[in-house]
């Protein structure tokens, strides 16, 4: 694995879509988060087609991308957010060029993790699962916001950090629109799902994962192949869903299964679902979970901070992780190696 070089004040980031663009309502919110970049003393270079309020071409999106993680000027390159077809532009990209580029550090969830998981699955950079970059402004005290940039800052072989699953979430997302300065509002009590842990052990593995709308179609692909990663290691595959409805979610789930992406794994982690269920939210997902997992005898961990209803934990691909439940709590240590 490549570990991108740790940001300092006068490091260079680029600011692209790497799916769907900013909407010009949203312009005074991204202005926020570039100047919450920009006071950690980073340069930052905003593409011309980051804001818009028509959908940029997937070509468009590529050359981009190209341009900027060829570019060894570039210590980072950041989406402000996710969108719907980064999947279209996995082809576009000059792979072999960005191989043989200097590492660089890519954030945040949803359609970003369909780049962050190829990029560390087909050339082995580590890449992050976290808060996305619109999110940031506002919610610079947030421990799971904090531990981004720690990580971003500080990050060298060696580097470990611990992190706890939180208590509570967001229930519903903040309007950028009206106020460009909002926070989280963790206003929601949290519940933490376990399935098949019958052990209070130390889980070890090496963490990929993302958004399962779309790797539910990338895993085993020459875009996202669990046999590039960790070799011999156990891995902890960690899943949220965006869009999915409860049928859609649960078949992913068994897709997924049925291919035997879960053989390897020594644990699971599945993160809050944004849709609601007809019935009982929580009832309903573990039934579903239990459903999929029971039969596999590998601990799984569902309701947690992961993707699309804040807070987010900063979870690593491709670093080595210890996960542990202490008081129905998750505790998740990663070293990068």
């Amino acid at each position: 694995m490549k570990i991108p070089t740790k940001l300092k004040a006068g490091c260079n980031v680029a600011v692209c879509t790497f799916s769907s663009p900013v909407p010009l309502s949203f312009e005074k919110r991204f202005n926020e988060c570039i100047k919450t970049l920009k006071s950690k003393g980073l340069n930052v270079d905003v593409d011309e087609n980051v804001l818009s309020d028509v959908a940029i071409s997937k070509q468009c999106i590529a050359n981009s991308l190209n341009k900027y993680l060829c570019a060894d000027k570039y210590d980072a390159v950041i989406a402000p957010w996710g969108g719907d077809f980064a999947l279209e532009v996995l082809p576009l990209l000059n792979w072999d060029g960005i191989a043989k580029s200097k590492p660089k550090w890519i954030f945040g969830f949803s359609d970003i993790s369909t780049l962050t998981t190829a990029i560390t699955s087909r050339i082995g950079w580590y890449t992050i699962h976290s808060t996305n970059l619109m999110q940031i402004a506002g919610n610079e005290n947030c421990n799971y916001v904090k531990s981004l940039f720690d990580l971003l800052f500080n990050a060298a072989e060696g580097y470990s950090f611990e992190q706890k699953s939180s208590s509570f979430h967001e229930f519903d997302y903040p309007d950028y629109q009206s106020d460009p300065l909002s926070s989280y509002s963790l206003d929601t009590s949290s519940e933490l799902i376990a399935i098949n842990n019958n052990e209070q052990t130390t889980l070890k593995g090496l963490l990929i994962g993302g958004c399962i709308d779309t790797l539910q179609l990338t895993m085993g692909s020459e875009f996202l192949s669990l046999e590039n990663i960790g070799d011999s290691k156990d891995i902890i595959v960690y899943l949220e869903n965006a869009e999915l409805t409860p049928t859609q979610y649960k078949r992913a789930l068994l897709s997924l299964k049925i291919k035997g992406v879960f053989s390897k794994c020594s644990c699971i982690f599945i993160g809050r679902n944004k849709f609601e269920y007809s019935n009982n939210c929580l009832g309903n997902e573990q039934g579903i979970l239990n459903e999929v997992f029971a039969d596999l005898n590998i601990p799984v961990f569902g309701n947690l901070d992961i993707g699309h209803v804040s807070p987010n934990l900063t979870l690593v691909n491709g670093a080595d992780a210890d996960v542990s439940l202490v008081n129905n709590k998750i505790i998740i240590n990663q070293v990068i190696i």
